[in-house]
């Protein structure tokens, strides 16, 4: 939802084409780059992982074995030349995230924090996931993801907060994006509660 916000405002994410298409499920969409999809998986498993085997912490992106990787990223960020602000949705980024650093200098990250058990009803609902497993990797996620970005580049949201005060939640990310808010309003106008797949609360 985050993403499809930011796009409204100016965010640009590559051709329709290459974004994930809509599912039963998810039907505005996943705004996902499927390339970054691609290649974060290949990435994870040439580190011997994968999205639901995260790498060791301690797991090196420098390598030689990398290069091949790296020449396919770096063709797939030349493609973003022309626009002025960009960038892509992928939860793997939080365990491949030291990679797109080192190709990207100054990379800002915005981390979404949505409440862990309605991550692993969405994980359960969709992949099969048992809870237990599904908040074991909410949480490495989030912890790495936490570690690496440092908080020059990185601003930290609650999901909540948009179905909460729209708008200011909005306008602060897009301070720290460096979007215009001249579509805002239209932007916030897309949220909606009743859109809501699942929702937890803190006393849940």
């Amino acid at each position: 939802m985050v993403t499809r916000l930011l796009h409204r405002c100016g965010l640009e994410l590559g051709p329709e084409s290459d974004l994930m298409p809509p599912q039963a499920d998810n039907p505005e969409g996943f705004w996902e780059h499927l390339r970054f999809v691609a290649l974060n998986d290949e990435l994870l498993a040439a580190l011997g992982g994968a999205w639901d085997l995260p790498p060791k912490p301690d797991e090196s992106f420098t390598g030689q074995p990398l290069n091949p990787l790296r020449l396919k990223a770096r063709l797939l960020i030349e493609g973003f030349a022309p626009a002025n602000v960009w960038g892509w949705k992928d939860p793997r980024n939080s365990l491949t995230l030291p990679f797109w650093q080192d190709l990207l200098p100054g990379l800002r990250t915005l981390i979404v924090v949505r409440n862990p058990l309605e991550v692993a009803h969405s994980m359960r609902e969709r992949n099969g996931t048992s809870y237990s497993f599904a908040l074991r990797l909410w949480e490495i996620y989030n912890r790495r993801l936490v570690e690496v970005a440092n908080e020059k580049d990185r601003l930290v949201t609650c999901y909540d907060a948009f179905f909460e005060n729209t708008e200011s939640e909005l306008r602060r990310i897009l301070q720290f994006a460096a979007l215009k808010d001249t579509e805002l309003r239209s932007a916030a106008a897309l949220v909606s509660t009743r859109r809501r797949h699942t929702h937890f609360t803190i006393d849940d």
